[in-house]
């Protein structure tokens, strides 16, 4: 079955990409009437992002990888999550419960819920939801008894009143892979903490790769009573439940005596059996499954971080039915590797593009959300621009503000040549921006740069006055495309090609409405191109309020 769709999808990308070809050559035809020499602009690295497809719950799940930050991405610790419950839904059925994910992403593991039967909240930063609602919805629709709900939540960010416990009770939390900013990892507890209330399992899955991952996970054994599902070398999944009802119960152990302690012991035992049941049962079916060799390992897992699996000592008389007993040490066998039993069946993987300019590897993310999170050719042609004429366009301490940014490539180069850069583009592509700068700018850059929300043509004066913001260079490449907005683009342009700033402008043409929009652009401003290599062309342009002095610069750039 796997096979045949592999080659399914294989053969339909070919077809899809000969397509393509055809289609861009039969442009080119019709536009130039010849055929084009080699473009000194082409990429050192191109690949182009796909989809995936995986096979849970009997199900096909086709992923769009939104490629957006971490959430964009599938992670490890995901597709050995959905495995998990996919496997184990006799130990762990989530039919008619209420379930929530945190750090969702893409949405795998939500959907796989879902289609498990669980009335499914997903939900992740504002900024990756697009993605994620589009993922839910095309493999849930028609296929599970509750619709799953996509919210935005930021961890540890007023949970009280956003999310109060009162109203928002789930009884799973699921969580993978979530341990990645680093900065995070209290508000990421606080989070967790708040929403696994006594009644709730938190079942979350995590693949170690730094110190710090280490660390939160000793804070996470402490912070709950938990259980170790299953390892997979450096993959584990754990179950978790609240210590609060622990804490209170202790409270009025003090306050009343034996007699008070008893009673509530009674009292309490039966809102932890639920869960306790749960985990040890699928503690006894992971050693079911992987045998004397995995039991030998469970046990020396629970012997090395004792203080976490087992009751605090001031609370051993009262949570002795809560303690892992202990088998007696297995003898030695000989070690054989662990199957990954999580690996999952991809068909097709997205890929990520390196570029080099500026004597540095940068690698770029696309989210393929819209236009803006694609790479264009007039991006790469204005990186290369910039990095071969240094001398004649400087940007070394210069303000510079980059329009339609994207995926932020111009952004980086201009940054790695010494600029102080704005990118600028809708709120929506902001996401994957942000990170694409952040990756391949931190620590070796002078100025770090900035990423802002622009709406082109949309209240400009008020949001950003001229008096205020001032820019030696304003970079666009690739900027006309939505053909109902080019007034607005030209009107933004404008805007910000004051007297003194020079707007240096990449395009290559696609339709007829593109040579409308350059005959308004030359209209506008002083403009000189500066190079042209088939249909791909770079303009510098000056403002015409200032004629004199931005016509000298101008003819400087173009000489």
């Amino acid at each position: 079955m796997d096979t045949l769709s592999s080659c399914f999808v294989e053969e339909t990308r070919e077809e899809e990409d000969e397509e393509e070809k055809k289609d861009d050559s039969q442009i080119e035809e019709l536009a130039f009437g010849k055929p084009q020499k080699p473009s000194i602009w082409a990429p050192c690295v191109y690949y182009r992002p796909g989809r995936e497809v995986y096979s849970y719950v009997g199900h096909k799940i086709v992923i769009e990888e939104g490629l957006d930050s971490y959430a964009g991405m599938i992670w490890p610790a995901a597709l050995a999550l959905c495995h998990y419950l996919d496997t184990h839904q006799d130990q762990w059925s989530l039919v008619d419960k209420a379930v929530l994910e945190i750090g969702t992403g893409t949405g795998l593991v939500s959907i796989v819920a879902a289609l498990l039967g669980g009335w499914v909240t997903a939900t992740d930063l504002p900024d990756v939801l697009n993605n994620t609602r589009a993922n839910l919805s095309r493999n849930t629709r028609g296929r599970c008894r509750h619709t799953p709900q996509v919210a935005a939540l930021s961890w540890g960010y007023e949970l009280e009143n956003t999310y109060p416990p009162s109203i928002y009770r789930y009884d799973y939390v699921l969580a993978a892979d979530v341990v990645y900013h680093h900065a995070f990892l209290d508000e990421l507890l606080v989070t967790m903490k708040h929403f696994c209330k006594p009644g709730t399992t938190l079942i979350w899955a995590n693949r170690v790769r730094f110190e710090s991952d280490l660390v939160f996970t000793d804070n996470f054994h402490k912070a709950f009573h938990s259980n170790l599902l299953l390892e997979d070398g450096e993959m584990k999944i754990y179950a978790a439940t609240s210590r609060e009802g622990e804490r209170e119960k202790h409270e009025d152990m003090e306050i009343h005596g034996e007699e008070k302690r008893v009673t509530d012991e009674d009292e309490s035992s039966e809102g932890k059996k639920e869960c306790k049941e749960k985990l040890d049962c699928a503690k006894q079916e992971v050693t079911k499954e992987e045998g004397g060799d995995e039991e030998e390992e469970s046990s020396d897992e629970e012997e090395e971080s004792g203080e976490t699996l087992s009751p605090r000592e001031d609370d051993e008389p009262k949570n002795k039915d809560l303690m892992n007993d202990h088998a007696p040490e297995p003898e030695v066998t000989e070690q054989r590797p662990v199957q990954q039993s999580w690996v999952p069946r991809i068909i097709c993987r997205a890929s990520k593009d390196i570029y080099h300019y500026a004597g540095e590897d940068i690698v770029i993310y696309e989210s393929i959300d819209s236009y803006g999170g694609m790479m264009w050719p007039a991006a790469l042609a204005l990186c290369s621009f910039l990095e071969d004429n240094r001398n004649t366009v400087n940007l070394q301490g210069k303000e510079v503000l980059e329009l339609g940014a994207g995926t932020g490539l111009v952004t980086v180069v201009a940054s790695l040549l010494g600029a102080s850069v704005t990118a600028t583009d809708l709120p929506e592509i902001l996401g994957n921006l942000r990170a694409n700068v952040m990756r391949n700018t931190r620590g070796r850059c002078r100025h770090t740069p900035q990423v802002a929300a622009l709406s082109w043509g949309y209240d400009l004066e008020n949001t950003y006055p001229p008096s205020i913001y001032r820019y030696d260079y304003v970079l666009a490449a690739d900027v006309v495309y939505h053909h109902a907005f080019l007034d607005e683009l030209l009107v933004t342009m404008k805007h910000f090609c004051k007297p003194g700033t020079t707007l240096i402008w990449a395009n290559r043409v696609r339709f007829e409405s593109d040579l409308v929009f350059m005959d308004n652009f030359h209209k506008a401003f002083h403009s000189s191109l500066l190079l042209e290599d088939g249909e791909m062309k770079i303009y510098a342009a000056t403002s015409r309020e200032g004629e004199d002095v931005d016509k000298n610069k101008l003819n400087r750039i173009k000489a």
